[in-house]
């Protein structure tokens, strides 16, 4: 399969261009043990990832109070923002990826953290310029897997979702993109195969980044005729 006409390419951010499974493990657990909560292993942490903070509390103390979890959020963000450039890395083949598509490939980001930790990543990692619009957490009402962050992603590209296409490691972003109209590519990682998320609207799977290049059309290209 190759994509073409896409202008856009829409990315979750945790997992999809950036590890910081470590910081994101070292936040959670510090904000558990501040609230003398029993520790979560490192395994079932980079499970929840994908999913809103509040959401990832909610799951391991469902019966906290909203006090409670706003303060497990600030404590997390306390932990987490001093060694989040640090203990983050790129998704492999991040760069080549730019490298080829970059600038003719509008990029954007839809994630379901608060956009602020993406722009200081990126922004430590130099690539900050590389994406026009960064939809994060506080720019929804609806979180994925509702179509809403991807379709903000898209008017702010100003691109019609159906020459886009949304790329992800979670089955949420396959469902919030498949919703939005968009074309869905997923990264496929320990915790998501490619089995689960095609059954959650992924159209093609990838390992790396760079096997981007293959799937999707140069939008400066010559078109093909195969």
């Amino acid at each position: 399969m190759r994509f073409r006409q896409i202008q856009a390419l829409i990315f979750d951010f945790d997992g999809t261009l950036i590890d910081a499974s470590a910081a994101v493990c070292h936040g959670f657990s510090s904000a558990l043990a501040q609230q003398n909560r029993d520790p979560l292993a490192d395994s079932e942490i980079r499970r929840l990832i994908g999913k809103p903070l509040r959401e990832m509390f909610s799951i391991v103390w469902p019966d906290a109070s909203p006090d409670q979890l706003n303060q497990l959020v600030d404590d997390y963000r306390a932990a987490f923002d001093p060694v989040a450039c640090s203990m983050s890395q790129p998704i492999p083949g991040l760069d080549a990826m730019l490298a080829h598509f970059h600038p003719a490939m509008r990029f954007g980001i839809a994630t379901s953290r608060m956009s602020d930790g993406a722009h200081r990543i990126l922004g430590g990692l130099n690539i900050l310029d590389c994406f026009e619009v960064i939809v994060g957490l506080q720019d929804v009402a609806q979180a994925k897997p509702h179509p809403e962050p991807v379709l903000k992603a898209a008017a702010a590209l100003a691109t019609d979702p159906r020459h886009a296409i949304m790329i992800g490691d979670n089955p949420v972003d396959m469902q919030s993109g498949s919703q939005a109209g968009a074309h869905t590519i997923g990264i496929v990682s320990e915790h998501y195969s490619a089995t689960d998320l095609i059954a959650a609207g992924a159209v093609a799977t990838i390992s790396r980044l760079d096997e981007l290049i293959e799937l999707v059309e140069h939008p400066t290209a010559a078109p093909r005729t195969d």
